[in-house]
């Protein structure tokens, strides 16, 4: 008997992080879920967040790399922002066309006695997404953040920036700080979608369908939880995909980075002899570039009159830099 939940690119061991994609309800239902419990166990481990912000910034993770499904080429990039006056102070993440991530807090550390959970911690601010597929212009949405939760603000977002009424649920289920099961699930009427579609998926939502931490818990991957939520029989699953953490900083890029800083700027690292560090927000590796460096990159750059100050008695300092 063939396995019903075979799907093509699936990862040979169905408890590492990927993404499921499916129809269901004739065809005019999208749904995907996810797990991510590898990811955000990477980037609590970069950023050394606390648990409300782990929880915070592993649901945001999570939306993003579900909402950007529907990238398709290779180059495509998608970067969502939440702005926010909680104690976090906002997030970022940079999704690939192949479900790679790579994010970061503003604030990676909330605590205290009184630690307050996500919503808690995001509180008031703004989302946006930001999708670059190819086109003249980066595609840009932006909506108010509606409770802080992160999975009803990219609710609210797909429905007032796109048009798309969705379901996303989120979750992710710490012990002791120790990361345990974290993922998701997207839900979309597509055109066509009639009432009565409307009605069920309403009623499964209300009707205390259990949280996505719980049945991973419980042992349920990814495609058996979009499978149980929907109770479609005819549901077709039609691909899968590895997700993962991965930042693809490197010393080249930082260089290109640190060009963008103008003549003066760079003249006046030309003449530190303590050079620059530059620090990846996302990964947090740090790049060394001595003056000689920098008076190359003005010289590549078109600086020609590099000069080099002798006396370096006021330059006492190492100029840290996030690019």
């Amino acid at each position: 008997m063939s396995d019903p939940y075979f799907v093509k690119g699936l990862p040979e061991n169905i408890n590492d992080d990927h993404i499921v994609k499916a129809t269901a309800m004739d065809g005019y239902v999208k749904a995907c879920a996810i797990r991510t419990t590898e990811v955000v166990r990477a980037a609590q481990k970069y950023h050394n967040t606390s648990d409300s912000v782990t929880a915070a910034l592993g649901r945001f993770m999570t939306a993003s790399l579900l909402i950007s499904e529907n990238m398709k080429n290779e180059n495509d990039t998608q970067t969502s922002i939440i702005k926010c006056d909680g104690l976090i102070k906002g997030m970022t993440c940079v999704c690939d066309s192949s479900f790679n991530c790579r994010a970061y807090p503003v604030n990676n550390r909330i605590d205290g006695d009184d630690v307050p959970n996500v919503k808690g911690a995001v509180g008031n601010g703004t989302l946006t997404i930001i999708r670059d597929i190819g086109l003249r212009e980066p595609y840009c949405g932006q909506v108010e953040l509606m409770t802080g939760g992160i999975g009803e603000d990219f609710t609210y977002y797909l429905m007032a920036s796109e048009q798309t009424p969705s379901i996303v649920a989120l979750g992710v289920l710490q012990e002791n700080g120790t990361i345990k099961h974290a993922g998701g699930m997207m839900i979309q009427l597509l055109p066509g979608a009639t009432e009565e579609d409307i009605d069920y998926l309403e009623k499964r939502v209300n009707g205390g369908f259990p949280e996505i931490t719980f049945l991973m818990s419980e042992g349920l991957s990814p495609e058996k939880i979009v499978d149980m939520f929907l109770g479609d029989p005819e549901i077709c699953f039609l691909s899968g995909e590895k997700v993962g953490f991965n930042c693809n900083c490197s010393a080249e890029k930082m260089s290109r980075g640190l060009a963008t800083l103008g003549k003066a700027d760079l003249q006046e690292l030309a003449n530190d002899p303590k050079g620059i560090d530059i620090e990846c927000h996302f990964c947090n590796s740090k790049y060394h570039f001595t003056s000689e460096d920098v008076k190359k990159l003005m010289e590549e750059a078109g600086f020609k009159d590099v000069k080099v100050v002798q006396d370096y008695a006021h330059l006492d300092r190492v100029v840290w830099g996030r690019i």
